[in-house]
């Protein structure tokens, strides 16, 4: 099978949090085919302003591109009062303007997501879903991960450890596979 290329974006921009361990994690459990990148530039990327226009500034430009380019967008999500961090908006509302190329349409998108909190953040993938449906994304929502009390999955290292949460990412890449060979035979056929 040709490799699937899979475009990640973390909301936190903290190294040692634990939606980057379980992006770690997502990315040690992926193995072939994927292939996932992480997009991380939240430092060169402008807020929101939707009486710039275009052109995009370069890091929105750039980014917007390489959305289009994936197979798959991951999207691993910090829930901070119910809600999404701004940084991660600003990155789905960047995606979301609708001008050439039109990233999100279309797009499988993969959320995760883990928390101290028993439900792991899924107050915070619901509404990060319902931005990309607007946006025309293709939320894979039948098997989204979602770690509550993940700190306590950590080791003294940092890395996410744990039978249900790397089972629960594991299952996730397996359905990701099964949707995008159910595209690519549907675009062959």
């Amino acid at each position: 099978m040709e490799q699937i290329d899979v475009l990640a974006i973390c909301g936190s921009t903290r190294e040692e949090s634990l939606n980057r361990a379980l992006l770690r994690a997502a990315q040690d459990l992926a193995g072939d085919p994927f292939k996932v990148e992480v997009w991380d530039d939240y430092a060169h990327l402008p807020r929101v302003d939707a009486t710039r226009g275009q052109p995009f500034p370069a890091t929105v430009s750039a980014l917007r591109e390489r959305v289009s380019a994936a197979d798959v967008l991951l999207l691993v999500t910090p829930e901070l009062n119910r809600s999404i961090p701004g940084g991660l908006k600003d990155v789905v509302d960047w995606l979301s303007i609708l001008a050439p190329p039109r990233p999100l349409v279309g797009k499988p998108v993969a959320l995760m997501s883990a928390s101290p909190q028993r439900f792991g953040g899924v107050f915070a993938q619901l509404q990060l879903a319902e931005f990309l449906h607007r946006a025309g994304a293709e939320v894979i929502t039948d098997l989204n991960v979602a770690i509550g009390s993940a700190h306590s999955y950590l080791d003294n290292n940092g890395t996410l450890v744990g039978e249900d949460p790397l089972r629960q990412i594991s299952e996730l890449w397996q359905r990701v596979l099964s949707r995008v060979s159910d595209t690519h035979q549907l675009a062959s056929t």
